[in-house]
């Protein structure tokens, strides 16, 4: 085995996986949230961000974007950020809607 810096947390361990011992149910757990919001959104979850996902899941963008890599995950398309049509001529790009909220309806949009 080889000496690898957790994932998640940044100590280092000994171990095949990516994540140490105590960090594997938190992934375990997050992992389980994003099925759960994925199954419940299915591909309606593609016109959101993955700061929006991060947001309504509680997972961090960091980890989100760790298990979007993952096979299980590779079916979604789920953008960084959005372009947003504004009129006819109008168009802001790289927008990244990190502060909406399904369930409340909140909206914050940041320019990055």
């Amino acid at each position: 085995m080889e000496i690898k810096k957790c994932a998640r947390c940044g100590n280092f361990f000994e171990t095949v996986n990516d994540v140490c011992n105590g960090c594997i149910p938190k992934d375990n757990k997050d992992v389980g949230k994003l099925k759960n919001f994925l199954n419940g959104y299915g591909y309606l979850a593609e016109n959101m961000t993955r700061g929006e996902v991060s947001v309504n899941t509680g997972i961090t963008l960091r980890n989100l974007n760790r298990f979007l890599q993952w096979n299980d995950f590779k079916a979604y398309n789920i953008p960084e950020n959005l372009n947003i049509i504004v009129g006819e001529d109008v168009v802001i790009e790289n927008v990244n809607n990190v502060g909406k909220n399904i369930k409340g309806n909140k909206k914050v949009l940041e320019k990055i």
